[in-house]
């Protein structure tokens, strides 16, 4: 061989030599040992895993296999995908947790009487009747928008596949109540499986898949370390959220109870998994539940999650010298998928009460205040098929009985023709100027006929004809109240009524942004045509108000309403009513006040202006500043020439499950007293 020839090849060795030395990280260590990530279940404390697949990333940690249960099955699964620990760790901060957790439909996805269900129901539970009866039934939530936004976060994943071929092949754990057996997924449906894993029994409603019945794995493998080394692992890193053993002194509360009996269901297989590990990242959870769900307690269960990792950045780094790594080394990581960057649409159709079968709705209000004491609202909807007809049925128990029932026919989206009957039993407490004068009990029957214009948008359009009969059965009144002619008479009333209502608020009870506008006229008979041989009267009505932010926390929401009445012989049942803090609490003409929290008759006509300021503490704790003025009179010339009257109010509410829990201070000029107000639940 020529002195040329040993030259070329001595330098084409040095060359593939130097080449070598530069080929990509990730293909120097092809042959590397298997790194598997196992993620525990633990409800919103399994939040912790994405702070410990933050260090892990930053540690430049290599993942081959990931293996989840319950809340380790959704952060696993995202991860698996290619959502790496930075978009895990955004995308969890930017969820609305009480939303996802319930089978609420999306606020703006609905027409305008739906939204006000939801502004009224704290439960709902709709259960899909016929041949998909099983699917819907079994926990008190059926998972609705949990399955919207798998499917969503997975997208082009979502189709049954063999999970190894996933980005990072991947398996999690559910339990088939059937026989209580431990159910793997290692293929399938990535959201289904999800969802079968964190499936809290009599929480969520159970995947059904075959023969099998499926719940929370953590029931039986909440710590999945076996899976792993059975997928290949040769090294694990787990993450688990599970606190210290607890003492007989530390079970002194019903939920504490509650919590060891999960605790200990949950501890199958969990020793001996945790002895199959290499780093085991014991996050510290004091404190939080499997239900701290709040934008507080993800964020401080993510941070610890992130600190307890941290304690283990020297067995990290050994852990890479052992697989050849140097502490350079960086892994090419994933990013979630374009279309599951796409804002996610929790709207079916654009009323999502219609469904194309046969449907049977469940909803639950409940209420204390100071006023009524105890109350409580129950309402069923059943809908034959295909969202055409609706028949729907309404008790309220408390100090005012009632029972509605209507049937609906809805012509189109848009488009509804309703018939309802309604009785109501009213036990009334009225004031003049903060003096309790008299109390009336009576009776109220109530058929309307109704065409509704449903949602366009925010906007609704509704036409009724409705009659009215008000039978009186007790009028008790004060030694103060020197009317002695004051009497009351049974009444009816056949009313030609159009109401037009817009709303654009983000939210029914806090509302942060958006308008309303509210127009309604009523023309009121006694035999359709005119009232007692004379020209009927005339309600005249309208409501306009705005949320407008100011920063994150605060919120300016000035309001301008009133209440106009024309014509003679007005009847008492008819005229005008203030106080309160909602619009038609005790009647539908009833006017809210702030500073007035009794009902008290006021002039023919009024009109109103109000100012509030809501301030936002944390993410469920309000603090709401009101005041009010009003003008009043008989004579709608004169006016703005009355006296006004004036009210303020200043209250703290926390935003619960079941509706708003507060308390308020009152103080008007009408009275010129301070009155107290204790409000739980939504109003209704």
């Amino acid at each position: 061989m020529t002195p040329a020839y040993n030259l070329f090849f001595r330098y084409l060795f040095v060359l593939i030599l130097t080449l070598g030395c530069h080929l990509p990280a990730d293909a120097q260590q092809a042959n590397r040992p298997r790194v598997a990530v196992v993620l525990s279940g633990g409800g919103a404390k399994g939040m912790a895993h994405i702070g410990v697949l933050k260090v892990l990333q930053r540690a430049g940690i290599p993942i081959d296999i990931v293996t989840g249960t319950s809340m380790g099955s959704l952060i696993g699964g995202l991860y698996a995908v290619g959502w790496n620990a930075d978009e895990l760790d955004s995308l969890v901060r930017h969820q609305d947790w009480s939303f996802l957790l319930s089978d609420k439909d999306d606020y703006y996805a609905q027409n305008l009487l739906n939204r006000q269900k939801q502004n009224t129901y704290f439960l709902s539970k709709r259960i899909n009747l016929g041949g998909s009866l099983l699917s819907s039934t079994g926990g008190l939530v059926r998972g609705h928008n949990l399955d919207i936004l798998f499917n969503h976060l997975t997208s082009g994943y979502n189709d049954s596949i063999n999970f190894d071929s996933l980005p990072i092949p991947f398996s999690c754990v559910a339990t088939n109540i059937v026989d209580n057996t431990e159910y793997d997924f290692h293929a399938g449906r990535l959201p289904q499986a999800m969802r079968a894993s964190m499936s809290i029994p009599g929480m969520f409603t159970p995947i059904r898949k075959g023969d099998a019945v499926l719940v929370d794995g953590g029931l039986r493998n909440n710590y999945p370390a076996d899976i792993a080394r059975q997928m290949g692992a040769d090294y694990i890193i787990g993450s688990t959220v599970q606190g210290p053993p607890k003492t007989a002194d530390d079970l002194t509360s019903g939920a504490g109870v509650i919590g060891q009996i999960v605790d200990v269901n949950c501890k199958n297989k969990y020793d001996e998994n945790l002895e199959l590990t290499q780093i085991a990242i014991r996050v510290n959870t004091s404190g939080y539940s499997a239900a701290s769900f709040s934008a507080a307690a993800v964020d401080t269960l993510i941070n610890r999650g992130e600190q307890e990792a941290m304690k283990h950045w020297g067995e990290l780094m050994q852990l890479k010298r052992t697989l050849g790594l140097d502490s350079t080394y960086t892994p090419h990581y994933l990013h979630a998928p374009d279309a599951a960057r796409q804002p996610v649409s929790y709207a079916i159709h654009p009323d999502s009460s219609h469904t194309h079968g046969a449907s049977l709705e469940a909803n639950v209000a409940l209420r204390y205040d100071t006023e009524e004491r105890v109350a409580m609202q129950l309402n069923g909807v059943y809908s034959p098929g295909k969202g055409k007809l609706q028949f729907e049925g309404t008790v309220r128990l408390g100090k005012r009985l009632g029972a509605w029932a209507n049937v609906a026919f809805n012509a189109s989206h848009f488009l509804q023709m309703a018939l309802q009957y309604g009785y109501s039993y009213n036990d009334i407490d009225y004031y003049l100027k903060g003096h309790h004068d008299f109390n009336v009990r009576y009776n109220h029957h109530q058929a309307t006929f109704a065409l509704n214009g449903l949602s366009i948008r925010n906007l609704a359009l509704d036409l009724k004809v409705q009659w009215d009969y008000f039978n009186y059965h007790q009028l008790l009144i004060s030694r103060q109240y020197n009317n002695s002619t004051f009497h009351l008479a049974d009444n009816h009333f056949f009313s030609y009524q159009a109401a037009l209502h817009y709303n654009s608020h983000d939210n029914g009870v806090f509302p942060t942004r958006g308008r309303a506008f509210m127009a309604h006229y009523a023309y009121n008979t006694d035999n359709l045509i005119s009232y007692h041989g004379k020209t009927g009267f005339s309600e005249v009505s309208s409501m306009w108000d705005i949320s407008i932010p100011i920063g994150k926390v605060v919120s300016l929401q000035p309001m301008v309403y009133g209440r106009l009445l024309f014509g003679s012989n007005i009847p008492y049942i008819k005229y005008n009513f203030i106080g309160g803090n909602s619009f038609g609490h005790y009647m539908s003409q009833q006017l809210p006040f702030a500073g007035i929290q009794y009902t008290e008759p006021i002039k023919n006509h009024v009109v109103a202006t109000q100012l509030a300021l809501q301030l936002r503490l944390t993410e469920n704790n309000y603090l709401l500043f009101k005041s009010a003025l009003a003008f009043d009179d008989d004579q709608l010339k004169q006016l703005f020439q009355s006296r006004p009257f004036a009210g303020f109010q200043a209250g703290y509410y926390y935003n619960w499950l079941i509706g708003p829990i507060g308390t308020c201070v009152n103080y008007n000029t009408l009275s010129n007293t301070p009155s107290f107000y204790i409000n739980i639940g939504l109003s209704f």
